[in-house]
């Protein structure tokens, strides 16, 4: 299997000291996560798993 990678063009083996130099996560965006006026969590699919909202409605109507 590593040979096989070894034929595609543009792939180097990292040192060990190379990979520890990489940082870096899938990061996730809660500024698009948010509450509704019911209660429940607007946003992404991934909002569910960070954020909470409190199951009342908070949102005064106007006129």
């Amino acid at each position: 299997m590593k040979t096989n990678l070894l034929n595609i063009d543009g792939v180097t083996i990292l040192s060990r000291e190379r990979q520890s130099m990489i940082k870096g996560q899938a990061g996730v965006d809660l500024s698009l996560c948010g509450c509704s006026c019911s209660g429940s969590v607007t946003g992404p699919l991934y909002c569910n798993f960070y954020v909470a909202c409190p199951q009342v409605y908070t949102c005064e109507e106007t006129s």
